[in-house]
């Protein structure tokens, strides 16, 4: 429903006039769910003709335009948006797909994807089909953090009960197959710290890719009371950039959503000038 039957005539005046009165947009969609927003789409569809995300494109520039549009997609549509518009930026393709795919599950995964050819569908008819999210991803990457890359897309994340084991142990987070956890452990540590040089990149994303959330969040513990160091400590002494960023990326996500989400915020405002589309993406994402 829409919370005020007023809503749809303000947005056909804001949006009509030359100079788009921006305290009323703001008014109205900072003060909507996304259903009711949605509402507010399918009337004004209805009534005008027109798509209203269109429209505003026509007389808002900037930021704002891409915040206001923004809040009219869907959640899979937005991360799906920013992963195509991000990849075709040079300098910025590396962090848009760390940043989005490495904080996705093995459903969230499968969503991204159909979103993506969603936008495909729109903005590539003639090759959507030779472009799946998988094709534009490895093409953008190399190395190591395109292993990485293949091997998340591919969705194949352990469930979160029993990592494929018959033999359990109830923890603080879940069932998890001790054992196994206990070998991650010395596998990770010789994989990095345990060795010279860098680190083996093909251990770290073979489990950090494959295991469960509970077994990983098990193995983080684990790691650091038996070594004295945390896991991520180890990643970022052994690995540089672009794959230190995304391994880093992906354990957080696994370990504590919020707080990786706060330090993206953080990062995406700090120093000068900020960055935008990270904002808008995190903020439109979590505000309900």
């Amino acid at each position: 429903m829409i919370h005020n039957n007023n809503d749809r005539l303000y947005k056909f005046y804001v949006l009509s006039v030359t100079a788009p009165d921006q305290d009323v947009i703001n008014e109205i969609l900072g003060h909507r769910s996304f259903q009711q927003r949605l509402a507010i789409q399918q009337e004004y569809k209805r009534l005008y003709n027109k798509e209203i995300a269109e429209h505003i494109g026509t007389v808002l520039v900037g930021s704002y335009d891409s915040l206001v549009k923004t809040l009219f997609r869907k959640p899979f549509e937005i991360l799906a948006n920013d992963l195509y518009k991000g990849m075709k930026t040079i300098g910025s393709n590396y962090q848009i797909m760390t940043d989005i795919i490495c904080c996705c599950n093995n459903a969230e995964i499968y969503l991204l994807k159909k979103a993506y050819n969603d936008v495909l569908m729109k903005e590539d008819p003639k090759n959507y089909r030779q472009r799946p999210l998988q094709t534009d991803v490895l093409q953008e990457s190399k190395g190591a953090f395109r292993l990485l890359m293949e091997q998340l897309l591919k969705g194949e994340r352990c469930g979160d009960d029993i990592d494929g084991c018959t033999i359990s142990t109830p923890t603080s987070y879940g069932y998890v197959n001790r054992k196994l956890v206990d070998d991650d452990v010395r596998e990770l540590y010789a994989a990095g710290m345990g060795q010279e040089g860098k680190g083996d990149p093909s251990i770290y994303i073979s489990i950090l890719t494959k295991r469960s959330k509970y077994h990983i969040r098990e193995v983080y513990e684990a790691y650091h009371k038996k070594y004295g160091h945390l896991l991520t400590e180890s990643i970022s002494r052994k690995f540089s950039n672009p794959l230190r960023n995304a391994l880093n990326t992906l354990l957080m996500a696994l370990i504590d959503l919020r707080l990786l989400l706060t330090c993206q915020l953080y990062c995406s405002m700090e120093g000068l000038g900020s960055n935008d589309d990270s904002i808008i993406r995190i903020i439109c994402l979590r505000c309900e």
